[in-house]
């Protein structure tokens, strides 16, 4: 690492060089001794990943940044945050810690934390970040797995980020494949840890999940700005009759939805009433659609759009639109209603794309005025005229 990049004088220039390419950066000739234009550029790429997914490393100016692909694996601050604020502990240790942002968060809310990396690069660059925050966690080098087995501490919370990328840089779809093993070491981790943290790629499936993993006592399904980011598994040596589900879509103004992992069977239809309602993304993930309900008093649209609907405005984990008119999805009567008119287009359990429907009916865009190709159960092809409430 070379720390001439942090230079007062060259994060200004970085920063002011923010919307250029890395690659015609790379190019330039650039005013300074003592830093390469690769480690210039490998500063600059840092910083414009950071003005998003770190705000706050984004504004220390100390801070230095690993290569891209470090910084494509590791959490965003919104998420590591989230993470540390579930639980009251003491002690936690980080097991793949990466660049240290998860760390990172947990070290502003408990006392002890400990970060553990098997690339020594990449450990120096967690370590300056921890030392430049002022923060008082300890970086160790090495196998997260070995170094627990290595020692006798307990830890409050263990928890791992375990690699998608396999030893032959394909990307692993089940979680016995994943670096390091968790499956396998399941038994180590849950002796040496009150509970077991493991973030998962969104991806892997939730029903496979908690048969691998056994001891889950609760899953929470992190979404940003309706984006699924990340699974969390939490497991105690406990045994539990019932998983707890955490659905959360941060950055939004919406409630956080709570349930139950149970097989869904209780499904109520009915036609488009006052309100229509959309779930977010990491309830989508969850396939909870009857404890949705539940919660909300809803009937659902049809068995595929997993569109809800009812008489009442609920503040709900998702969308929510007053439906204004219902209509038979046929292009004559769609055409005379709503032809080159200004709609946001939304498409579920409908054969023609948002693109198709969009240069069929010349649709130009709009914020709040949506049309929703959809089905009813008992309507079929249908098309909602909605506004966002």
């Amino acid at each position: 690492m070379n720390q001439a990049v942090i230079r007062t004088e060259i994060d200004t220039y970085l920063k002011a060089h923010l919307q250029e390419t890395a690659a015609a950066f790379m190019l330039q000739k650039h005013p300074f001794d003592r830093v390469s234009n690769q480690e210039l550029t490998q500063q600059l790429v840092g910083l414009q990943k950071a003005r998003h997914k770190f705000p706050s490393l984004f504004e220390n100016h100390q801070i230095m940044y690993p290569p891209k692909v470090n910084l494509e694996q590791t959490s965003s601050e919104i998420t590591a945050v989230y993470k540390s604020q579930l639980y009251q502990i003491d002690s936690m240790i980080d097991l793949t810690g990466g660049f240290g942002i998860d760390v990172s968060a947990f070290a502003k809310a408990c006392s002890s934390t400990t970060h553990i990396e098997l690339s020594k690069s990449l450990q120096e660059y967690a370590q300056h970040s921890f030392k430049v925050q002022e923060l008082q966690t300890m970086s160790f080098q090495g196998d997260g797995i070995q170094f627990v087995r290595a020692n006798q501490e307990f830890y409050d919370l263990i928890y791992l980020d375990p690699s998608r990328k396999t030893a032959t840089h394909t990307k692993a779809i089940l979680l016995k494949d994943y670096e390091p093993n968790v499956i396998e070491n399941l038994e180590l981790l849950l002796d040496r840890g009150k509970r077991v943290m493991i973030k998962t790629s969104p991806m892997l499936d939730i029903t496979a999940g908690i048969l691998q993993l056994e001891k889950v006592s609760s899953l929470h399904i992190v979404a940003v700005k309706n984006e699924v980011k990340e699974l969390l598994w939490v497991l105690t040596k406990e045994e539990v009759s019932q998983v707890s589900l955490t659905c959360v879509n941060l950055l939004t103004d919406q409630p956080i939805f709570k349930s139950i992992l149970e097989v869904q069977y209780s499904t109520t239809y009915s036609k488009p009433q006052k309100y229509l309602y959309e779930p977010n993304a990491a309830v989508m993930k969850s396939q909870q659609f009857d404890s949705l309900m539940q919660q909300y008093a809803l009937q659902k649209l049809d068995q595929d759009a997993h569109l809800f609907t009812s008489e009442n405005l609920f503040d709900f984990p998702g969308r929510v639109f007053e439906i204004k008119k219902v209509s038979q999805n046929k292009p004559k009567i769609l055409k005379r209603l709503y032809a080159k008119s200004a709609r946001a287009i939304v498409t579920r359990n409908n054969k023609e794309t948002v693109a198709q429907l969009r240069k069929k009916y010349r649709f130009s865009e709009h914020e709040s005025d949506y049309l929703f190709f959809t089905s009813a159960q008992e309507l079929g092809a249908i098309v909602i005229e909605a506004v966002k409430v």
